[in-house]
């Protein structure tokens, strides 16, 4: 089975993490972890958390601003009716102002700055994630594919260059097979009478490498392909000739169709280890499932497969793991060989596996909808702090992120792996539960008259906030 240190029954070793800091942090300081979706859990809530003193400057940023806009209020109405009929004007006086008594709305900026930086890091270091994990799972399966072609051929009959059956093999019946048949014919002449005293006398070939099946199967054609050849060719050529060609034609057809015999054996192990039957029950292929989610590398949309049912979506699926050699740990010929073989090697899992479509799109919808809340609320604290009355122009881009981000959010969540969707859920998830806590915080630490925190009356509280009043002056 393949692993992250290398791959058993390749050469080389994979090294796919080195380009982003989260992927070796998934990969290696949580490889204790077997639970992906876990790992993808703990890290969203570690990086929170961390963060969490940028949230909580921004909510005291956003509570200082409130206090700072009730302060102002009058001034701000004198504003409107002084220049309520140019809105321009109105808005450049009301940011001139905003400015002079402290307002600091940009404040807001610095989280929204990291946390996309977050999200776009993550995500590319997901997706690169998600190409290892399909291209080293897909490893796995193909050592199971290899160990049980080359115990169908036998390993004293492999030849790993053609990777195919070698001359030991077809010789040693070939030379039984055609002594016994050029006795017979010699003696009588009759083709069917030397045929069957040929099938005889290699039928009694000892084999024990092979299975019955396949040295039966082997046998038949031989007989088979060379009777005919044989046939064809009397006539044409002298017996001599004609049982030498005959020979190798019977060679060529019975190879092919023994190849295609190990073929089929080793895609029935491939398809009992991929759903765990057969030999392979309780011990072959563990997918990275989540709930409802059969493979999280895939989408969690119903309209998806769990795994790359084409050659080509697969080498799409797997990026510059299936081109790059120097990524995937192999020399540039073993990489094609292996790639190029998905198509066979997963066969019958793709004709007769009931795999499936890989997700319901819970997580899509449940980031969607987390997102139209939390755009709610921040909606709301930026309204009561005065935020979006300080933003002058902007404030229609702010109203507008209400929209746009849960749109945007829902994009990613469909077309990306389901575990970037599961960090969109359980970042919403974890940042309506701090927007709650840095909330509270921010009310202990700057207290409005007439609330619980303090029994402080909220005029001397809002004058203790912002620049100060100059009309204020003079004034006990």
């Amino acid at each position: 089975m393949a692993v992250l240190s290398g791959i058993t029954g390749l050469t080389g070793a994979i090294e796919p993490f080195m380009d982003f800091p989260w992927a070796l942090i998934l990969n290696g300081g949580m490889a204790g972890i077997g639970f992906y979706a876990l790992r993808i859990i703990l890290l969203t809530v570690c990086l929170k958390i961390i963060l969490f003193p940028l949230d909580l400057f921004q909510r005291y940023k956003m509570r200082k601003n409130q206090l700072v806009t009730m302060r102002i209020k009058p001034q701000l109405e004198k504003l409107e009716k002084a220049y309520g009929s140019n809105p321009k004007v109105l808005q450049q006086k009301q940011a001139e102002l905003n400015k002079r008594e402290g307002m600091s709305y940009l404040s807001s900026c610095l989280p929204m700055i990291v946390t996309m930086v977050v999200f776009i890091w993550l995500w590319t270091a997901l997706q690169t994630t998600a190409q290892y994990k399909q291209f080293d799972n897909y490893l796995g399966i193909y050592d199971v594919y290899e160990s049980a072609y080359t115990t169908a051929v036998g390993s004293e009959y492999y030849d790993a260059d053609s990777d195919g059956i070698n001359d030991a093999y077809a010789d040693g019946f070939r030379v039984r097979y055609f002594s016994a048949f050029s006795e017979s014919y010699a003696a009588d002449g009759d083709v069917s009478v030397a045929k069957n005293a040929a099938y005889v006398a290699a039928s009694e070939i000892d084999c024990p490498e092979k299975a019955t099946a396949y040295y039966s199967l082997y046998t038949e054609n031989y007989s088979k392909w060379f009777s005919e050849s044989f046939e064809s060719m009397v006539g044409v050529y002298d017996t001599d000739r004609a049982l030498m060609l005959a020979a190798e034609a019977g060679k060529n057809s019975a190879v092919a169709v023994s190849l295609q015999y190990c073929k089929t054996v080793a895609q029935n192990d491939v398809y009992d280890y991929y759903f765990n039957e057969g030999v392979y029950e309780g011990k072959g292929y563990v997918r990275d499932s989540f709930l409802w989610i059969k493979d999280i590398w895939q989408p969690d949309t119903p309209w998806a497969n769990s795994l790359a049912p084409t050659q080509s979506e697969f080498s799409t699926a797997i990026g510059s793991y299936g081109t790059d050699p120097a990524r995937s740990g192999m020399d540039e010929a073993e990489l094609e060989k292996v790639v190029g073989a998905y198509s066979t090697v997963m066969a019958r899992v793709i004709d007769e596996g009931e795999y499936g479509v890989n997700g319901l799109l819970i997580l899509p919808v449940l980031a969607v909808l987390l997102n139209v809340l939390m755009q709610i609320i921040m909606r709301r604290q930026q309204k009561k702090s005065g935020q979006d009355v300080a933003a002058g122009q902007n404030a229609g881009c702010m109203k507008a992120m209400v929209f746009v981000m849960p749109v945007i959010m829902g994009f990613f969540a469909i077309q990306y792996c389901a575990a970037f969707t599961l960090y969109m859920v359980t970042n919403s998830a974890m940042s309506l539960v701090l927007n709650l806590i840095s909330t509270q915080i921010s009310k202990k630490m700057i207290p409005i008259g007439g609330e619980k925190t303090s029994g402080a009356k909220k005029e001397d509280v809002v004058e203790r906030y912002g620049r100060p009043d100059p009309n204020a002056k003079g004034k006990k």
